[in-house]
């Protein structure tokens, strides 16, 4: 494997440093920049964009305080789309998975993994393969069996929960009224057996 460049982004300042002294000790990685939240992240791949220096694969966790690691990843996959994204999180519901792979990461791992389960990701990212941790998978496709059960609309509505937004933000980016929503809500609790967002949240977010 050739020389391959890192970017990470970690609000915590521990991790962020380990991660990048365990890809650093490794002979075919180096390092080329980090950030601890969403606009610093977006500013430093702008800069390393116009030096043509951006990262082979972005490290990217989804908790970043009062931001959504998710956020990043769109942009990236907007602006930047040979950038690889491998997710390192502490969420792990299929929910959340699940988004994150339909916006572009190609590899999810969770934090409490050993190293090697995400220099695998990695690796396997790298090399034109996808890579999501083996105790995740079962509960991912169980996730999306239940989606297909569910409409379009339907669909986008339980995507806009696990993202964290109240009906409100979901009727505005949708472009329904705050009946129609409700509606829908009452349709996606028959069918999920749930009662409210927190618990939709909880179960699959």
């Amino acid at each position: 494997m050739k020389n391959t460049s890192i970017f990470v982004v970690e609000d915590h300042s521990l991790t962020n440093l380990g991660i990048r002294q365990f890809f650093s000790e490794k002979s075919n990685f180096n390092c080329c920049g980090f950030a601890s939240e969403r606009d610093e992240a977006i500013e430093k791949l702008a800069e390393l964009a116009q030096t043509e220096n951006l990262p082979n694969v972005l490290i990217l966790d989804l908790n970043l305080g009062e931001c959504s690691g998710l956020d990043i990843l769109k942009v990236v996959k907007e602006k930047y789309p040979t950038v690889k994204v491998v997710v390192h999180s502490m969420y792990t519901n299929p929910g959340i998975l699940s988004l994150a792979l339909d916006y572009g990461a190609l590899g999810f791992v969770s934090k409490d993994s050993m190293e090697g389960e995400l220099l695998r990701a990695v690796t396997d990212v790298v090399n034109g393969g996808s890579y999501v941790q083996q105790s995740l998978v079962t509960s991912l496709f169980t996730y999306r069996n239940l989606l297909d059960s569910l409409t379009r609309q339907e669909q986008n509505i339980f995507k806009k929960i696990i993202e964290r937004k109240d009906n409100e933000k979901i009727a505005a980016e949708l472009n329904l009224t705050l009946r129609s929503v409700e509606n829908y809500l009452s349709r996606i609790y028959g069918k999920t057996g749930c009662r409210g967002h927190e618990e939709l949240i909880k179960k699959f977010g």
